[in-house]
């Protein structure tokens, strides 16, 4: 679905100038509790176009991860930074164990599993929860999903 979605990219024109105008308009939506703790080696890994991300990842002064896009031919040139594919780019390129991890959606589940302390971002960023329990069954999933690198960092 985010394939076909974001193949319209290739029509916008000024595209750039047309992100900054975007994030102009949302970046106060980032919440402030993030941004009282916000550190030069925090990382922003999204299943988004790495064309929509960076320019907010730049204006933070952040590192960023996210599906590398063509705009020219509107495809991905990767796969799409989702779920376990998250946890597995991490692992696979060497990065360190995760100190804090937050997410608004359980799919990131992997990465949670690669932290010291994983966070839930509820009611648009405005809550921030312990990352829930999950049973043997769905943890087990996850295990078999995410490879071994960080394996004996995630959580029994």
């Amino acid at each position: 679905m985010q394939r076909e979605f974001f193949g319209y990219l290739t029509m916008v024109d000024n595209f750039d100038e047309e992100i900054e105008r975007y994030w102009n308009k949302n970046e106060k939506k980032i919440a402030p509790w993030y941004l009282k703790q916000k550190r030069p080696d925090d990382l922003i890994i999204s299943a988004s176009p790495d064309c929509i991300i960076g320019p907010i990842a730049k204006r933070l002064g952040v590192n960023f991860i996210a599906t590398e896009f063509n705009r020219k031919y509107g495809v991905f040139l990767n796969n799409l930074m989702y779920a376990q594919e998250k946890a597995q780019y991490m692992i696979d390129h060497g990065f360190p164990m995760i100190d804090n991890f937050y997410s608004d959606s359980l799919a990131d589940t992997p990465l949670a599993l690669c932290a010291e302390k994983a966070h839930l971002v509820k009611d648009k960023a405005r809550t921030v929860i312990d990352w829930p329990e999950l049973d043997e069954e769905t943890l087990k999933k996850v295990h078999e999903k995410v490879d071994t690198g960080w394996t004996t960092h995630l959580k029994e």
